[in-house]
């Protein structure tokens, strides 16, 4: 259960199954001894970015950021820019923090919760620079599609948040699941569709051949970039 903008109580289909059998001594010592130096907390107010990142001019999220090798290598290469990474695999988390801790990175702070109630509770409008989607959980099998994270709703969501200019890039090496969003993406007025040559911090350098993008190229399976950005002109059409 969760509460929507509206403030009514309503029921959601959950996007995830937590599972956390391969968990490793040393990934169980970080979520204990390094998760508080890290994360962001869930509360019912929204973050100010210039106090909980000092320094930065932009403001990037990543959702479903896996073990944070993507979410690290962007983090270093761009020290402006404030990273909010979203994971409930606490596997990945552990392993996350392991990597920040290694490489003394400051900019970026985790969150262990539900995408929607971070998006909901604590990320004001028109504040989010760019949305990172990186082969999100496909839940291939009919009846477990309800489940996929990106649906009209979460998008709009997502839209919501983003500053004017500001850009989501949704990755997936499911065919049916690019297709699904994309047709969400393309209904959505305050959208418009970019070409990888158009973005300005380059798609190949976000996807940086993670652990999925390696297994899909090994499967010889293809992968699809979703690359929109909130348009001024359609938003303030639709006002």
């Amino acid at each position: 259960m969760t509460i929507s903008e509206s403030g009514r109580k309503q029921y959601r289909v959950k996007t995830y199954a937590r599972r956390e059998s391969r968990i490793t001594p040393a990934q169980k010592k970080a979520l204990t001894e390094l998760l508080s130096l890290y994360e962001l907390p869930l509360t019912d107010s929204p973050i100010r970015v210039s106090e909980v990142f000092p320094g930065t001019s932009r403001f990037a999220i990543e959702i479903g950021f896996g073990d944070g090798e993507t979410l690290v290598h962007r983090a270093q290469q761009n020290k402006t820019t404030a990273y909010l990474g979203i994971e409930v695999y606490r596997p990945g988390v552990g392993k996350c923090l392991l990597r920040l801790h290694k490489n003394n990175v400051k900019n970026v702070r985790v969150s262990t919760n539900d995408a929607r109630d971070v998006l909901l509770q604590q990320v004001p409008s028109n504040a989010v620079n760019e949305f990172i989607i990186l082969f999100p959980d496909p839940w291939p099998k009919v009846r477990h599609r309800k489940r996929r994270l990106v649906n009209s709703e979460f998008v709009e969501l997502c839209v919501d948040r983003l500053a004017i200019g500001g850009t989501i890039l949704i990755v997936t090496d499911s065919s049916n699941y690019a297709h699904q969003v994309l047709e969400i993406l393309e209904k959505n007025p305050n959208l418009d569709s970019m070409t990888p040559g158009q973005d300005a911090v380059g798609v190949q350098d976000k996807l940086r051949q993670t652990r999925y993008a390696r297994k899909a190229s090994q499967s010889g399976s293809q992968v699809f970039e979703l690359l929109y950005t909130r348009s001024a002109y359609l938003s303030a059409r639709n006002h």
